[in-house]
């Protein structure tokens, strides 16, 4: 849990301007964050959210805990779905909901699937490398395959629809993540340590996925069909630098900068090769915000809260308008 908080603020809070150069522009009145789903307790640090496709029930993870909340469709207050500790976890991360109403979350060294309703363990599978990966964020494609990105090794991991079916047949025995793409020879040079990849998303389609490098905002473009991987050219903007989780909805990409209190709006090109910064507006309100998903036609935004000095409690979901 320590190394999870102090790998976490080190890595990324550091990547945040100081003084003057961390203002937002001038367009960041335009911003407006309300409470939207509140967290029972006192240290939450809300990470991840999911929208079950099936029954619009949210997903919550706690960084924090390793606990995960629940707010079924409709209610504003979540509750403990998955308690701090299950599985030995302490610290969760990305999450996600498939068509088949598996939940997944990642901790750092493995992602796992839980079945929605029961909140039975249904698969597990684990990075190569464990204590040497930060699983970050995933997503998963039209076809049920899913890619988590690992911060620290500058790998994206793909878990196929055939894979999840062979290790949930073997009634949730731990099966060992494979590379889907590595991008070692695109990120760019940092310290050891460093966060970089983090949010993917794939189009709506499921041709190709986008990833962020955090430390730089470098945007790279993913092809699930030939495994190639390329940076993708972004016009405009302050730069996308502490990008955290991302939402791409067909042409338009969201991204929430957690170290700039700061959402960003672009748009892609058809093949996801080239994008153009449209609008950067921020607002202290978003409190360090992690990533979003759209709910009720509306984003909605995790204010993590990690590393400001006084805590607003309860913890909240909060639902943004202007972008």
């Amino acid at each position: 849990m320590r190394f999870a908080i102090g790998l976490a603020l080190a890595g990324l809070l550091a990547l945040s301007p100081a003084g003057p150069a961390a203002a937002v522009p001038d367009t960041a009145r335009g911003l407006t964050v309300t409470d939207a789903i509140t967290l029972p307790g006192t240290k939450v640090y809300p990470e991840g959210v999911a929208l079950d496709p099936r029954t619009g029930d949210t997903y919550i993870t706690s960084f924090a805990t390793g606990a995960v909340y629940r707010a079924p469709q409709g209610q504003t207050q979540a509750q403990v779905f998955l308690p701090a500790g299950t599985d030995g976890r302490d610290t969760a991360m990305g999450t996600d909901v498939d068509e088949q109403g598996r939940l997944w979350v990642n901790d750092r060294d493995a992602v796992t699937l839980y079945d929605t309703a029961t909140g039975a363990r249904l698969a597990r599978f684990v990075t190569p490398t464990p204590g040497q990966s930060v699983l970050n964020d995933l997503d998963l494609t039209p076809d049920g395959t899913a890619y988590i990105t690992d911060s620290l090794r500058q790998l994206v991991y793909r878990v196929t629809p055939w894979q999840i079916a062979e290790a949930v047949s073997a009634d949730g025995a731990d099966r060992t993540l494979s590379t889907g793409f590595d991008l070692n020879s695109l990120v760019a040079p940092h310290a050891e340590g460093t966060i970089t990849l983090n949010g993917i998303e794939s189009d709506h389609t499921g041709g190709f996925l986008i990833t962020v490098d955090m430390a730089t905002g470098d945007l790279f473009r993913l092809d699930p069909a030939t495994g190639g991987a390329a940076k993708v050219a972004v016009k405009g903007g302050t730069g996308l630098a502490t990008a955290d989780g991302l939402l791409l909805e067909k042409d338009q990409l969201w991204v929430a900068h957690f170290g700039t209190d700061m959402i960003s709006r672009l748009s892609l090109s058809h093949d996801g090769t080239a994008a153009v910064v449209e609008k950067q507006l921020g607002n202290p309100a978003l409190q360090h915000p992690t990533t979003m998903v759209r709910k009720d036609g509306a984003i909605h935004v995790v204010r993590s809260q990690f590393g400001s000095a006084t805590l607003d409690l309860p913890f909240n979901i909060g639902r943004i308008s202007g972008i």
